[in-house]
């Protein structure tokens, strides 16, 4: 007896069309535990060596932990796992909400995807009913509209996943997104979901997690939550969530600042978690049975759109690589990168990186398609999102990466490409 799995791993072959379980194996079980060690296991013993991480032969791995949707705080992640297009090594994103519970109670440890699906599809799964449905009506869709669209489709209790045009024109840093605002953003996951022509994929189970011992688990589980309700620093990071380490960055020397040359931006004090909960945050919103609502939602009224964040991570790479000190403005370039699938800490490297070329005389207004591209110009980070979502001009050049753009602007572009092995630098 598996305590606190779902039970069985689902294939589904896109390339054929066909859907399989098998029983988790209990030796696996036992040396992988689940999540990012199921990802990395299936992974190493399935993927073909030399596999594209854009062809069909790449495996997408979606996986719950055994803690997922239990009572267990803070075990609110799935893991999303392939190999990576932007690095073509190993890539692992994780994503909160709601899904990573799901998928368990639909009786599932991990769902891997291989092949490619001869026109636009999405995974249903309800329980044990397993189809590939038909998304050409989807295609082109930005993320948030599609959760939206299969919500009212499908019902509300179904949890999903999508990608942007972003993740459909692969976008070598593309994410993929899940209830309206959380990411898997690494590595380019939703580049390799849109190589397999999958839009969405949604989720709805009832069945029941088993567990060796429910009353000593209900003790340890509460006793879990109280340590979490009584420490000293809950109170701050449910009020401003991980906004709230703007500051403390900025005053260390650590906030990425004019594609990472300095480490304090004049005017932060305009990003800070207090400035955020006050201008634009609505209410609070916290993953799968988590003590500790860090999602911010917001009423971005300057540009009329409501987004999850700015996260710290965002406001970092958005805002302060980008030179950005209106937070309104870098909630709404957030907004954007869901939207369109981008992953928000790549995009402002690579935005940042090409501003930092244009001001060097690198790139001028002809190679930008006549967009100012210079540090603190909003209007250029929102212009520029568009156009690597979409491959436009300089914008199919940016897609790739900074690795690889660097190398195609060149003139010593190369030194101040912030990354490594091609994955652009976070925002610590």
């Amino acid at each position: 007896m598996l305590y606190g799995y779902g039970g069985n791993i689902l294939r589904i072959d896109l390339t054929s069309g066909s859907v399989s379980t098998e029983p988790t194996d209990p030796k696996i079980a036992e040396k992988f535990l689940g999540g990012r060690g199921f990802g990395i296991y299936f992974l190493f013993t399935e993927l073909p060596r030399g596999a594209d991480p854009m062809g069909p032969d790449n495996l997408l791995i979606i996986s719950p932990g055994p803690l997922s949707g239990t009572l267990v705080p803070g075990a609110g992640k799935l893991d999303i796992t392939c190999k990576s297009p932007l690095t073509g090594g190993y890539a692992g994103a994780n994503v909160g909400g709601l899904l990573t519970a799901e998928i368990k109670y639909a009786g599932y440890d991990s769902i891997i995807l291989k092949g490619k699906a001869p026109k636009p599809v999405y995974i249903f799964v309800d329980n044990d009913k397993v189809e590939i449905r038909d998304a050409s009506d989807l295609w082109g869709k930005g993320s948030l509209e599609t959760e939206k669209i299969l919500k009212d489709r499908l019902g509300e209790e179904f949890q999903i996943a999508t990608i942007g045009p972003g993740g459909e024109n692969g976008v070598k840093f593309a994410c993929i997104t899940h209830d309206f605002g959380r990411q898997a953003g690494r590595g380019g996951v939703g580049a390799v979901m849109g190589s397999k022509n999958v839009k969405a994929i949604a989720v709805r189970g009832n069945k029941s997690i088993l567990v060796a011992d429910v009353q000593a688990f209900r003790k340890a589980a509460r006793a879990m939550y109280k340590a979490c309700k009584d420490s000293s620093g809950l109170q701050v990071w449910q009020r401003y969530g991980t906004a709230g380490v703007t500051t403390w960055s900025n005053e260390i020397g650590a906030f990425p600042t004019r594609n990472f040359s300095s480490g304090q931006l004049e005017g932060y004090e305009n990003l800070s978690g207090e400035v955020m909960r006050e201008k634009i945050v609505i209410t609070d919103k916290g993953c799968f049975g988590c003590p500790s609502p860090c999602g911010k939602w917001s009423h971005v009224k300057k540009h009329g759109v409501r987004v999850e964040g700015p996260e710290y991570e965002s406001t970092a790479l958005l805002g302060g690589d980008c030179a950005l000190t209106d937070i309104e403005d870098v909630a709404y370039a957030n907004y954007l990168a869901d939207d369109l699938g981008l992953d928000s800490i790549s995009a402002g490297n690579v935005i940042a990186f090409a501003m930092e070329c244009y001001e060097r005389g690198i790139l001028t207004d002809k190679d930008t398609g006549g967009i100012r591209l210079t540090f603190g110009n909003a209007e250029a980070v929102f212009a520029m999102l568009k156009k690597i979502a979409y491959r436009e001009g300089i914008g199919a050049i940016l897609a790739e990466g900074v690795k690889h753009a660097s190398g195609v602007f060149g003139k010593g572009s190369e030194a101040f490409a912030i990354q490594a092995k091609g994955m652009e630098f976070s925002g610590y």
